[in-house]
């Protein structure tokens, strides 16, 4: 029986576009798809990649090999993260994902006409674009054929609005089944240059490129039984996730790289003809490439040996000492002798250098001391030390060089290893960081009133495989946050905390102090001041950000119902603990998405003059899905039903006429929908609970062994903020009673902690921000509240009188003058 090969093609495609090469294909059952929308498939388009995921995944056969083209490689990428394993063997030609915020092609079809116009063209007047789907000369019936793809083909509108930068990447990173890349040097569509951004974001799967010169964007029209029998070969490119081969895709995105050469044990036969091609370089370096160095999770950096400034005659010698030391891969180098050279730690937000004159070798073998400083885009706190101009190179020249390797890798946070010779900067290595501690200033804001500090595995599992796709969301009105890459948690001492540079960027961008984001999160903030004619410039994308979040929440019912659904279906069929921590890390993402969204709403809503609406709150009295340190699904639960999803709250005809409109006075409302929200992940939550297979609840609910060790904000590398939280009344009045006991004091607000608080006659807690769940809880719940964060730690168990936010000893006391 012959294994099954799927041809899937991109937007607009349909099953016969593939009839030319059907007849070449000699040791493969070939199927061509069509996905909903798509071909004659009677479907409608569906409404999202993710949905296309599941219709892919539903349509193939596990263990099949697959080959797609341009935008439908999306489909492939999104079903291997949901289903690892899928296909034996995927193959991906020019994929379409990356850039896409700064690619003049979606920003054209963006508008919805325009759209129209191009499908319309496309299906009538296929020959007009000849020039774009190959170099040849088609065939007339090839170009019907085409024309007729793109008629019947309902999806291609749709399309242009599901692929956008914000969807089309999240948790890909996360891949680790074997793919292979695939580009021709003669595709007008998508090039080869975006191969090194490819192997960025796929950073963790079994990876390799081939280059086909003279493949354009359809191989199997222009050449069928070339295109059918190379298919079938199983041919290998070359590995992405080596030196080798990053430098390979480094010079493909055009940066400066030395000439140089990587070769596997099998291929050392072809050095001697290499070196012989460029016999004019008269220095060499040979390094290692293994596969147990420069990999998104573990650099090993100086773990294997190099050679230096070696003639070209010791160069074959060098490299096999290194294959004989067990290494996979050796890479041959010009050696550059550098007037300065350096390690750069490379962030679209700062760089973190160390130099030397001379070579790097001087510092890595501690002969000098580097120079240090770090270059930032925000302010003073986040820099130190200066690069001064020095041999002839500028900061100027020195900062673009690094942006620009990090740019082409897709902006994913480098290690670059870089040399000056006088006349031209080169790249001499770049890997992915792996671990290192940034001047990043973090919080466990937020994160301390919502999960244990000590979360379990499967929490900490989600929150650190969520945490780079996270701000993707943040794209539909800032794009520059897809250049940040800044994660939404970021791990210290092994624990994540809140990344809180990720936000403070866009205020910086925004001109808006950080004082506001201090106040509504908790913690602190290095300070960022009010730019007024920065946030005059900023006030078209402060519009649609408020637009977009407002209509994101109208969307909110539908996606819980459809991700209850899919958990619902993966407890029935016995799904392991596995299968449900992958579901998990999706529907976390979403969460957080949303929460962003919902937060953003609530913080551009204007007061709340149109009303007050209850929240979840004032009905939680018999809510077993609600307890303390609920936000982690394996905080024990009660046995019994599932609790239904409720409804979201039905609002006025005026209030639904402000929240369309982005009108003010939406606060309490936006509140309203914020605990909603919340109620129904964890009545979601105590499902999840209750679906993992008893067996592996001991190793999923386990506590992560690395807990927060410190609460509050400080910077990743570990100093201290130098900032202090402010306090403030959460629930107005006077209460009286013993502190600790009968007003409460807390490190944090718990929101399920709510019969504790609706007992109590007043509650203290040292840090929280004014948008927490417990805050609003405690608001509900008409309860005097403050956040007062110093307070005289002998007062607990002493009778303390909480009035309007200001805490005091009683009248006895008084009088000696002690203070909190």
């Amino acid at each position: 029986m012959k294994p099954v090969l799927y041809l899937l093609a991109g937007n607009g495609s349909a099953a016969d576009w593939w009839d030319d090469a059907l007849p070449y294909f000699r040791h493969h059952e070939v199927r061509p798809l069509a996905l909903p929308g798509f071909g004659d498939n009677a479907q409608p388009p569906l409404a999202s990649l993710s949905a296309y995921a599941d219709a892919l995944l539903a349509a193939t056969a596990p263990g099949s090999s697959i080959f797609a083209v341009g935008v439908n490689s999306l489909p492939v990428l999104h079903a291997l993260a949901r289903q690892p394993g899928h296909f034996s063997r995927t193959m991906l030609l020019a994929p379409v994902g990356v850039f896409l915020w700064q690619r003049r092609l979606p920003a054209l079809m963006a508008p919805k006409p325009i759209r129209q116009l191009a499908h319309w063209l496309l299906s009538n007047f296929p020959r007009a674009f000849a020039g774009k789907f190959s170099r040849q000369r088609w065939r007339p019936e090839q170009y019907r054929r085409m024309g007729e793809g793109y008629r019947r083909c309902r999806a291609f509108l749709p399309y242009w609005d599901m692929v956008r930068a914000d969807t089309a990447l999240p948790l890909l990173e996360w891949i680790s089944d074997p793919i292979e890349l695939i580009w021709g040097g003669a595709d007008g569509v998508v090039g080869q240059q975006h191969a090194a951004a490819w192997a960025a974001v796929l950073a963790r799967a079994d990876l390799r490129v081939t280059l086909h010169p003279g493949w354009g964007h359809y191989p199997w029209i222009d050449d069928p039984a070339g295109f059918a029998s190379w298919l079938e070969s199983a041919t290998p490119g070359f590995v992405a996730h080596s030196k080798g081969g990053r430098l390979r895709l480094a010079a493909l995105a055009r940066l400066n790289v030395p000439p140089a050469i990587s070769l596997n044990h099998a291929e050392q036969a072809k050095l001697g003809d290499w070196l012989e091609a460029h016999a004019s370089i008269a220095q060499w370096a040979v390094r290692s490439s293994g596969a147990n160095e420069d990999q998104a999770d573990h650099a090993n950096a100086g773990v294997n040996t190099s050679y230096l400034r070696l003639a070209p005659h010791d160069v074959p010698a060098r490299a096999a000492a290194l294959f004989a030391d067990g290494l996979n891969e050796v890479v041959v180098q010009q050696f550059i002798e550098p007037r300065l050279s350096g390690i750069a730690f490379v962030r679209h937000l700062s760089v973190e250098l160390e130099w030397v004159e001379g070579h790097l070798s001087a510092l890595a073998d501690g002969v000098q001391t580097p120079q240090r400083a770090v270059l930032s885009r925000l302010p003073a706190p986040w820099q130190d030390g200066e690069f001064q101009g020095c041999q002839g190179l500028s900061k100027t020249r020195l900062w673009q060089f690094l942006q620009a390797v990090l740019r082409a890798f897709h902006y994913v946070h480098g290690d670059v290893e870089w040399a000056w010779d006088g006349q031209q900067l080169w790249l001499l290595q770049y890997r992915p960081v792996t671990r290192y501690g940034w001047r990043r200033h973090i919080t466990s804001a937020n994160l301390d009133e919502i999960l244990p500090p000590a979360p379990s595995r499967l929490m900490e599992y989600a929150q650190q495989r969520a945490a780079a796709s996270i701000p993707a969301i943040m794209a539909r009105w800032d794009p520059a946050v897809l250049a940040d890459n800044e994660p939404f948690t970021v791990p210290y001492a092994g624990a994540s905390y809140i990344n809180d540079d990720l936000f403070l960027a866009q205020l910086q961008r925004f001109g808006i102090s950080s004082e506001r984001y201090a106040g509504e999160l908790g913690g602190a903030t290095p300070e960022l001041p009010w730019r007024p004619l920065r946030l005059l410039a900023a006030l078209p994308r402060i519009r649609r950000m408020q637009l977009a979040c407002r209509a994101e929440i109208d969307t909110l019912p539908a996606q819980l119902a459809q991700f209850d659904a899919e958990l619902a279906q993966l407890a029935s069929r016995g799904a392991n603990g596995a299968q449900l921590a992958n579901w998990f890390c999706r529907f976390y993402l979403f969460v957080v998405q949303s929460n962003l969204c919902i937060g953003t709403a609530l913080g551009s809503a204007g007061g709340s003059w149109l009303g007050t609406p209850p929240t979840v709150y004032r009905h939680m009295a018999q809510s077993s899905h609600r307890l303390p340190w609920e936000t982690d699904p394996a905080t024990a639960r009660l046995a019994g039903p599932v609790p239904p999803l409720q409804p979201l709250p039905r609002w006025p005809a005026t209030v639904r006429l402000a929240h369309h409109h982005g009108l003010p006075g939406m606060r309490a409302y936006y509140s309203q929908v914020r605990e909603w929200f919340r109620d129904n992940l964890l009545r979601i939550f105590f499902r999840l609970h209750h679906a993992m297979p008893k067996a592996e609840r001991a190793d999923w609910f386990a506590p992560h062994p690395q807990a927060r060790s410190r609460s509050g904000s400080f910077w990743q590398d570990g100093r201290d903020s130098g900032c202090h939280s402010s306090g403030f009344l959460i629930h107005g009045g006077t209460a009286e009673g013993v502190l600790g006991e009968d007003i409460l004091l807390e490190a944090s607000l718990d929101p399920g902690r709510y019969q504790d608080y609706a007992r109590a006659l007043g509650v203290v807690a040292l840090r929280g921000g004014r948008l927490s769940h417990g805050a609003t809880l405690l608001r509900e719940l008409g309860k005097p509240a403050a956040i007062i964060p110093a307070i005289n730690p002998d007062w607990r168990g002493r009778r303390v009188c909480l009035a309007e936010g200001q805490l005091s000893l009683v009248a006895d006391t008084q009088a000696k003058g002690e203070t909190p």
